[in-house]
Order: structure tokens, then sequence, then C-alpha cells
């Protein structure tokens, strides 16, 4: 995140793209049979969401997405 501020981008966050459950999903792609089932996969993205405004829970993502707005340019005109 510093270096999005340190770019010059402004009002900053970031979010973990799977959230705290990924690793139970994966586990369940590593199992035979049908792997994961759809109910597993929305008790993930419930968990990923109930853990969003908790910056201590992005480590627990093992992706993370940062994104940030660019301030406004003056308009120059030739």
């Amino acid at each position: 995140m510093t270096e999005l501020v340190a770019s010059g981008l402004e009002n900053v966050q970031v979010f973990g793209i799977e959230g705290p459950a990924w690793s139970l999903v994966k586990a369940a792609e590593q199992q035979p049979g049908e792997g994961p089932t759809d109910e597993l996969i929305a008790s993930a993205m419930d968990a990923a969401r109930m853990a969003e405004p908790y910056p201590e829970f992005l480590a627990a993502s093992s992706h993370l997405l940062a994104v940030g707005t660019a301030p406004a340019c003056p308009v120059r005109l030739p």
C-alpha cells in the first residue's frame, strides 16, 4: 500500500481476493471425488465478505488486490 500512495494514488484500499477460507476450498479440490461443493464455495465467499472490513485478515488471503484513484489533473489547453 505504501508504494501505491508514494506513486500518487489516493484513497488506496487493499482487499483479500480469496478470504480466510480459501485453504478449505483448496483442500477440497485436492481430494478425490466431486471437489468443492456449491455450499462450501458459498461459505467461503461469505467468510471473505465478513473478513473484508478487517485489515488483520488480509494475510489469510493468498492474493491481494489494491485499488486507488488518480488525483484529478488540470486540463492543459494548447
